[in-house]
């Protein structure tokens, strides 16, 4: 059985992306899953200035997660067609953390399933694609992809209609089978 670490990459409080990846997270059901919350790794912007004054423990810490699980699930919120500072500045940190040329995902290349929504109807496809292209560098090998286009209009009553609930279930399934 596979470790999968779960996560948003947004710092909303009320996220629809923490959502979607509680949700994704549900559907695992060969491996197991651990949610974390960001937030709960609170770091500066970072800067040159800082890092000389030594990593933040939180930095390690979060470094410490990803490298005792097997695979990811990232879901991230597009801004300007973009992944978001929030997560940018994480990713620069944890990019620190290691020894030059290392990727900071962990020594091994971990299977990551890349999940996003909007309440547009691209659903975050953009930041997905350009994410895609960069998780190698940092040491992820994207195994699927999934964009959400108008959540408000398929998030209804506290669940996904029954179609996005089965197009999810599949995504994460596809995704299971290659760990």
């Amino acid at each position: 059985m596979k470790k999968i670490l779960a996560f948003s990459g947004s710092n909303h409080s009320q996220s629809i992306h923490q959502n979607l990846i509680d949700i994704t997270a549900s559907k695992v059901t060969k491996h197991e899953v651990t949610v974390i919350d960001l937030n709960n790794f609170p770091l500066p912007i970072y800067s040159i200035d800082i890092e000389v004054q030594g990593l933040p423990e939180e930095v390690k810490k979060l470094r410490q997660v990803l490298i005792e699980h097997d695979a990811l699930i990232i879901a991230s919120p597009e801004h300007n067609g973009s992944m978001p500072a929030f997560l940018k500045n994480i990713i620069d940190w944890l990019s620190r953390a290691t020894e030059l040329g290392q990727p900071f995902f962990g020594e091994t290349k971990k299977p990551v399933l890349l999940v996003s929504t909007s309440p547009g109807e691209a659903g975050g496809a953009t930041n997905i694609k350009a994410m895609k292209e960069l998780m190698p560098w940092w040491g992820g090998d994207v195994k699927g992809t999934y964009s959400l286009g108008s959540y408000h209009e398929k998030f209804l009553n506290g669940k996904f209609t029954p179609e996005t609930d089965k197009e999810l279930t599949a995504t994460v399934s596809a995704f299971e089978a290659t760990l």
